[in-house]
């Protein structure tokens, strides 16, 4: 049985590793920036293998196993770019497909560009904070040692960060960790970070193609879309 003594021991070991990663992390800010690609994996539900229809099981299986998404994230003095590469394998289309997320800490900006309904759009905001609930239990990740944290503002998303890498960001706008994130598992996927490269001397800039909307407009116009979506699937009706 673990004693108050050493628990207390652990905590403050893990809290300072922390603390160290944080301050790394403003060291960091001033040198080199870092490009990283990550994969999806598509969570294949149980509800997939039990659907009675053998062609439309087969059919998602195929496509859920199939599909591979790949994003870019680039990362230098502050500021990160998550982006959608064209090598991506879309056989599990998203309704709302972000195509590059641009997040300025230094200037609390976020700029996302996505594509929705046949449409590109490009919704300028305020880089919010985000709070983590980190767990002490670790595990390791491409020979690093990992932590596991739960958004605390929606925690359907998860992350597993490396203090070892101290870059306070993850893909699809995801940051605030005191280190990078390795592996994020989001409502759709789970995204895992297969490399990573030095870069230097690189500009980030925000998106700027699509039409230009307020925060406000396109969560309004993403939830009436569903709504209208939802009401459709309620009406439709099966012959015999």
């Amino acid at each position: 049985m673990q004693t108050k003594q050493h628990k207390s021991f652990t905590d403050m070991r893990f809290f300072t590793t922390l603390l160290l990663s944080v301050i790394a992390i403003s060291a960091f800010s001033q040198t080199k920036g870092i490009r990283c690609i990550y994969a999806t994996t598509y969570p294949i539900k149980q509800g997939f293998y039990e659907l009675e229809n053998k062609i439309v099981r087969d059919t998602i299986l195929a496509r859920a196993k199939a599909d591979r998404k790949i994003y870019s994230l680039t990362a230098v003095n502050g500021i990160y770019l998550c982006t959608k590469e064209p090598s991506s394998v879309d056989k599990m289309p998203l309704m709302v497909d972000p195509r590059n997320i641009y997040v300025d800490l230094n200037d609390s900006i976020k700029v996302t560009q996505t594509f929705y309904v046949n449409k590109l759009y490009v919704v300028k905001s305020r880089a919010a904070k985000l709070d983590w609930d980190i767990e002490d239990k670790t595990e390791t990740i491409l020979g690093k040692i990992c932590y596991k944290a739960t958004l605390k503002q929606d925690p359907r998303i998860t992350a597993w960060f490396t203090p070892e890498i101290p870059f306070a960001c993850g893909p699809l706008g995801y940051y605030g960790l005191p280190g990078l994130v390795v592996r994020l598992t989001t409502i759709n996927y789970t995204l895992n970070l297969e490399s990573m490269t030095e870069v230097d001397n690189i500009e980030l800039k925000e998106p700027t193609e699509g039409t230009a909307i307020t925060e406000e407009e396109y969560s309004e116009k993403v939830d009436h879309n569903y709504k209208k979506l939802l009401d459709s699937a309620d009406k439709v009706t099966y012959m015999e």
